[in-house]
């Protein structure tokens, strides 16, 4: 992997496209993120656990996020936001047609900043949540918005942007989502390769194949990932290559365990794909992989043949 090739921190996963079943568990199953994810999903619920132990209501946050103040309650407003998505998860379904929606909306909207605006890291931050939040909460109705608000600000708060549209699932968002696959963050383009898998969108097909020579792996990796769930073949031999442990050993700075979710993801997609060619290197690695769900991938990928 390019040494260069440093993508910027990405926001806590789940699921992506909850709204679209069974797109969502497929997204779920079939895609990866770098490490990085994991980690700064597992760091960000740490450092704010002990924040978020006195939940209060979805409109207490709001109220903290549209005041103002100094510094120090600029900081507590990013992180009112955060804990608002949390409380979003828990209660999507009794907030997604309520009024609350539409004031979710209106506050993100109004912390847009005016172009060319020089914005502290906590108005940042708390951009980035509150579209999280929106991607939460799932309405189409904010796709506009959030379309609107990959224009914004640095790399970070595009790939927020970037997951929200994922999340919410609505393929009208798939040609701005391409757009970002030129960026110059290789964060924001294999994020934006992620979401146009999710949002299966045929009119994209052109930039995910282009997108299969990209300087860094990962947004290679996700554009053939995002093919597959397509149906088109066009990454299949990156997939069969994705497979090979002699290929993975030069990337020596991921993890064995990475490695074997990188095979796992790239044999399901080569199961949706039904590609025969593969189908005895497939075998052959349910039956001789080292790593057991490896093989539990590749008997399952079999069965689709």
């Amino acid at each position: 992997m390019d040494p260069n090739d440093k993508p910027v921190s990405i926001p806590p996963q789940e699921d992506l496209t909850e709204v679209r079943k069974p797109a969502s568990l497929l997204v779920a199953q079939f895609f990866l993120f770098p490490l990085i994810i994991i980690a700064f999903g597992v760091g960000i619920f740490v450092l704010f656990g002990s924040i978020a132990f006195d939940q209060k209501a979805p409109e207490e946050y709001l109220a903290e996020i549209r005041a103002g103040g100094g510094y120090l309650f600029e900081s507590r407003r990013w992180q009112a936001a955060f804990e608002l998505a949390n409380v979003i998860a828990a209660e999507k379904d009794e907030l997604q047609d309520s009024p609350f929606a539409g004031e979710l909306l209106a506050t993100y909207i109004a912390a847009r900043p005016p172009e060319d605006a020089a914005l502290s890291d906590n108005d940042w931050r708390l951009r980035q949540y509150l579209a999280f939040s929106l991607g939460e909460l799932g309405s189409r109705q904010f796709v506009p918005a959030l379309v609107e608000g990959l224009s914004d600000g640095p790399a970070e708060t595009k790939i927020y942007t970037l997951v929200s549209l994922g999340k919410i699932g609505d393929p009208e968002a798939a040609p701005h989502a391409a757009r970002l696959l030129s960026h110059e963050d290789p964060g924001v383009r294999m994020t934006a390769a992620y979401v146009l898998g999710a949002l299966q969108n045929p009119g994209t097909l052109h930039d995910l194949r282009i997108a299969l020579n990209d300087t860094a792996v990962d947004v290679r990796w996700n554009a053939a990932m995002a093919l597959a769930r397509m149906d088109d073949r066009s990454g299949a031999d990156l997939l069969i290559q994705m497979t090979d442990r002699a290929y993975l050993a030069q990337f020596t700075e991921v993890s064995e365990e990475r490695k074997n979710d990188i095979i796992v993801n790239a044999v399901k997609c080569l199961g949706l794909l039904r590609l025969e060619r593969a189908r005895e290197h497939i075998l052959l690695l349910s039956e001789r992989d080292p790593s057991l769900t490896v093989r539990s991938a590749a008997l399952e990928a079999l069965e689709a043949f």
